[in-house]
């Protein structure tokens, strides 16, 4: 891998160390109310 590239993956690890991720599968609702929900969540500790 050469230098440039190794960076670049190295700068994308330290932002993902800090970027959280949730995912739920097998429920039957609107993707308009998991918007909400979401936004209602975001940004809180």
């Amino acid at each position: 891998m050469g230098a440039r590239k190794r960076k670049a993956a190295d700068a994308r690890k330290e932002e993902m160390k800090t970027t959280f991720l949730a995912k739920l599968n097998n429920c039957p609702t609107s993707p308009r109310k998991m918007r909400l929900v979401a936004d209602m969540i975001r940004g809180k500790k």
